[in-house]
């Protein structure tokens, strides 16, 4: 795999244009926990399409997480359970994802559940615009079958991971270790970006 050094600006500003390519709606999953940045990537690239008119809309994967009573029922710190059910895929999928894809019904939610306080949101459904683009965050996002029209996936180590982690998270350094192994994300992805040094990433996949 060819890498392409780049700066953050370029990097948003690329990704912003590969995007913005497409004519029709669009649903692009940005492939990689927010500890390593990918919620701020996923920020700026939204901000420059909707500079340019285009509408985009930004979902994050941790608003759609299970109520703790589920997601912690086998164990607290369950590797299989983070993978296969800590988001509640099916409510992803349908309330966000397939409204706004090519032929959906447009009427969308972004957010399902406070991560924080455990709690559903009340939030209302939003009609979305012609040509809405959603850009989608979160970590290990070939788990949820989810059909996404293109996916970037940032790349770092294990060494990464465990500086950007708090104590509390470093459990879920061998998930992504079997995320790797089973999913194969880097290979799968149409766009890899080398993250480990956010000042400078580098680039490779289909931003040309």
């Amino acid at each position: 795999m060819q890498f392409t050094p780049t700066t953050p600006d370029g990097l948003a500003d690329q990704l912003a244009r590969w995007i913005g390519r497409r004519s029709d709606r669009a649903v692009i999953g940005f492939d990689g926990p927010d500890e390593i940045g990918t919620a701020a990537l996923a920020d700026a690239v939204a901000e420059r399409l909707e500079s340019t008119g285009r509408p985009t809309v930004r979902v994050s994967t941790r608003w759609w997480w299970r109520p703790a009573s589920l997601r912690l029922e086998v164990g607290r710190e369950e590797i299989d359970a983070l993978l296969d059910s800590w988001i509640d895929a099916g409510a992803l999928r349908r309330e966000a994802i397939e409204p706004l894809a090519p032929g959906g019904s447009g009427r969308y939610l972004t957010r399902l559940r406070d991560p924080d306080t455990d709690r559903s949101l009340r939030d209302q459904r939003r009609d979305a615009l012609p040509r809405t683009l959603l850009l989608l965050n979160g970590p290990f996002l070939a788990t949820i079958g989810a059909p996404l029209d293109a996916v970037a996936h940032l790349q770092v180590s294990d060494a990464t991971l465990s500086r950007r982690f708090p104590a509390e998270r470093q459990w879920w350094i061998p998930a992504f270790d079997r995320y790797r192994a089973d999913h194969r994300p880097a290979a799968n992805a149409d766009v890899v970006i080398s993250y480990d040094h956010p000042s400078a990433p580098a680039v490779a996949g289909a931003v040309g």
